[in-house]
Parts: structure tokens; C-alpha cells; sequence
């Protein structure tokens, strides 16, 4: 399936309109002279978001005081950098509650895989500004599929990313990180993100030298994830690129930051 039937195929006005404000804050925050009020400008076309996020400043894990007011407050009190991971958060928690029928696994595993993958990715990247989003996006072409693939299709299940993309091909014709790559391009994401993502299981294979080195980190976050949900063997061990001891010590503290986050946020 070319990347052209893919884009025809999927429908991402079916998913929630957040990683549009996403992709737009990402970009908002890469520039030196990034404002406070030019930000908060970025939600107040999607409401709905907006109160998400306020709602989120005022949980247990963020609450500072006083409950936050806005998104202006928010902005004030948490700084861009952490808005911009709630706003990550918050988008990915919001695609959980949208249906993964084509999967044996349920929508809050591949929220929490995600969400794991981003915290290994950015530890892994040592000051990379882009693995954090590309690891919480690495797994949206799970929802994509399903919005466009009806329920009753074969069900995959399959713990290793690498054998799950085999699986998609075979039964779909797609794979999630294809589909994902269209998604987040239709969305507005940065080129480097979208081709981590596109290539987040063959990084070699990316023609620019830059967005390959995001692929490659992306890469090896996953397999420590593949490692962490069950793929304990040799493969895995090498495509990570670590000792047994410093892999499941950035599992331990990965999963450790999801649990302090909760499925409840």
C-alpha cells in the first residue's frame, strides 16, 4: 500500500483535534523568543483541551497551591516545557478512551507502553528535545488503523513491535508506524518526528542523517520497552544497546514515572 492509499484510507477527523495543538506547541517551543500569551493562543481553539489541561495542573501529580485558574495560570506556574508534557499526556490519555478493536491488547496497555517509551526515550536522548514527542506518538498509528479498519478483523497480538508491523502488513495491508507517520503529518508534526516514527523499526533505512539519529533513539527505546513487556531474549538485549543491569534499572525508573502519572489522570 503506497503512502498516498494510506492517507486516503485513514480518516484522522475521527481521533481527537489535540495533536494539532501538540504539533503547533512543539514548534511554538523550539523558537528562542517563545511567548507566554502566544501559547496560551494555541488553545483557544479547542476548548475541550483546554479544559483538560486545567484539569489535569489540578491533579495530585501537578496541584502547586492554589487550583490553577487557566491555561494562562497553568503556563505561569508549571513553565512551557512541563505544559507541553501535560499537553502530551493529556492528548494521549484522551486517544485511550477511543476504541482498539483490531488488538488483543486493550487501548490502556498501548497508553501505557507509549507513555514508558517516552520516559526511556528522553532519558536515553540526554537533551534531544524532540524523543519525548516522539515516543508518546510512536504508537498513534494504533488508533489510526482502528478508525479506519472495521471491528471483526483478524485480532493481533503480539508483544514485540517489530512482529506486530509484520502482522499489520499481512492483514491490513499498513502498519501502525505507517499509518502513524500520515497521521502525524496530516496533523502538522515536525518532518523529524514524523520520520522516527515512519522508521522506528528499520532507522537505517531513513535517508536524513538527522531524523535517523531520532529513529535510532526511538528504536532502542522500544526495545527496552518490548524488553519490559515481555521480549526478554538476545534480539532484544542488542537492539537496546545496554547491559541487562542499566536496561531494566531505565525500565524500573520508566515504569515507576507512569505509575506516579496513573491511569486515573
Amino acid at each position: 500500500m503506497s503512502p498516498q492509499e494510506i492517507a486516503t484510507l485513514l480518516d484522522v477527523e475521527k481521533l481527537p483535534s489535540g495533536p494539532r495543538v501538540l504539533a503547533r506547541l512543539v514548534t511554538a517551543l523550539r523558537r528562542p523568543q517563545a511567548q507566554i500569551g502566544e501559547l496560551a493562543e494555541l488553545f483557544h481553539a479547542d476548548a475541550a483541551l483546554t479544559a483538560r489541561v486545567v484539569a489535569a495542573c489540578n491533579s495530585p501529580y501537578y496541584a502547586r497551591g492554589e487550583p490553577t485558574a487557566d491555561i494562562r495560570d497553568a503556563v505561569l506556574r508549571l513553565g512551557l516545557q512541563e505544559v507541553s508534557r501535560l499537553v502530551q499526556i493529556v492528548m494521549l490519555t484522551d486517544l485511550r478512551k477511543y476504541p482498539a478493536h483490531l488488538y488483543a491488547d486493550t487501548a490502556g496497555h498501548f497508553w501505557e507502553r507509549s507513555l514508558h517509551t517516552a520516559y526511556v526515550c528522553e532519558e536515553l536522548a540526554d537533551g534531544d528535545p524532540f524523543a519525548y514527542t516522539a515516543g508518546i506518538m510512536h504508537l498513534v498509528g494504533i488508533w489510526v488503523l482502528c478508525s479506519a479498519f472495521p471491528v471483526g478483523t483478524l485480532t493481533i497480538h503480539e508483544r514485540e513491535l517489530a512482529m506486530q508491523a509484520r502482522l499489520e502488513r499481512l492483514r491490513l495491508g499498513v502498519s501502525f508506524a505507517e499509518a502513524g507517520q500520515v497521521a502525524l503529518v496530516k496533523w502538522g508534526f515536525a518532518p523529524v518526528i514524523c520520520d522516527a516514527v515512519l522508521w522506528q523499526l528499520a532507522p537505517s533505512a531513513c535517508a536524513d542523517p538527522l531524523h535517523r539519529e531520532l529513529a535510532r533513539l526511538l528504536s532502542r527505546a522500544i526495545a527496552m520497552a518490548d524488553w519490559h513487556y515481555g521480549v526478554k531474549n538476545e534480539k532484544t538485549l542488542l537492539r537496546a544497546d545496554l547491559t541487562i543491569t542499566d536496561l531494566e534499572e531505565g525500565n524500573r525508573r520508566a515504569a515507576d514515572r507512569v505509575a506516579r502519572i496513573g491511569f486515573g489522570f
